[in-house]
């Protein structure tokens, strides 16, 4: 992540870092991040209901996060259950 993100224009360096509700998001007003998420976006990338995101041209891109994520809403095709077989095998 390399301090590119601000949340609520704090920078957050922690990968896992928990967004609350009504969390503004930005990137840092440097060429190189703004750059940089740029490349990553994809045109025809839908966006999750739970969060609002502009990538506006000349603007910084942002983000803010109306409500938490819920299972429905992520869309992965996960088994929970081996998620929680194998990290009960790790404690």
């Amino acid at each position: 992540n390399h301090r590119h993100i601000l949340v609520n224009n704090c920078i957050v360096d922690i990968p896992s870092y928990r967004c609350k509700p009504k969390d503004f998001i930005t990137v840092r007003n440097r060429p190189t991040s703004c750059n940089a998420l740029r490349n990553k976006s994809i045109v025809g990338d839908k966006t999750p209901d739970h969060l609002t995101v502009s990538l506006s041209e000349g603007d910084r891109p942002t983000g803010f996060v109306n409500r938490v994520a819920n299972r429905e809403s992520i869309n992965l095709n996960i088994n929970e259950l081996l998620v929680v077989e194998y990290y009960s095998r790790k404690a």
